[in-house]
């Protein structure tokens, strides 16, 4: 018996696409967190308060000297760590649309099924069934629902590629379906944009 979605998205993955996956993978379940860069930041500054007292720890010199290192040191670290986050982000989607181009999944039309209790994935491959107990977190992107699995990949629902459903009502379905919580998941903009 052939049972209807509840949602159908119909896409193909393209370069934005790939770099939503990229970057929400990588800055929510790769990143190391800023603390320790932080922590780095006060090890530095204390080496630079050590060699500049000289063996004269209490000089107001060498404390001045530790406290700006510090205090220009705490400044820089959030600049830092989005500067290397973006340069792996972009090497690691240059890997993935590499890949993709080779294993010729590049602009393939997909079609995701959204059912009660699984989801289906079809392309000209053939098609592939999911429980949702295997979805292990939910993202949302200013336009993209990405559903990340226990096998490593990522379903990339367009917003604006919905053929049966709301997007608007994905949400509430996938939360409810898989008993998570989705994330928002605000892309980093690129150049001032």
């Amino acid at each position: 018996m052939f049972m209807e979605p509840n949602f159908q998205v119909e896409t193909a993955h393209d370069q934005d696409a790939y770099n939503n996956m990229v970057t929400a993978h990588y800055m929510l379940h790769e990143k190391n967190s800023i603390k320790s860069l932080y922590a780095l930041a006060v090890v530095l500054a204390l080496c630079v308060w050590w060699i500049a007292a000289g063996g004269n720890y209490t000089s107001i010199r060498a404390l001045g000297s530790g406290i700006t290192t510090l205090a220009i040191v705490l400044l820089l670290v959030p600049y830092v760590d989005r500067f290397a986050a973006r340069q792996v982000c972009h090497r690691l989607l240059d890997r993935v649309v590499k890949a993709a181009k080779k294993n010729k999944f590049y602009g393939i039309p997909t079609r995701y099924r959204f059912y009660d209790d699984k989801l289906d994935a079809s392309d000209s491959a053939g098609s592939v069934e999911t429980p949702y107990s295997q979805v292990t977190d939910l993202v949302e992107t200013e336009r993209y629902f990405l559903v990340f699995l226990k096998s490593g990949q990522c379903v990339l629902a367009r917003k604006t590629d919905f053929t049966v459903g709301e997007a608007a009502d994905f949400k509430d379905f996938l939360t409810r379906a898989c008993g998570r919580d989705m994330r928002f998941f605000e892309m980093p903009k690129r150049n001032g944009r």
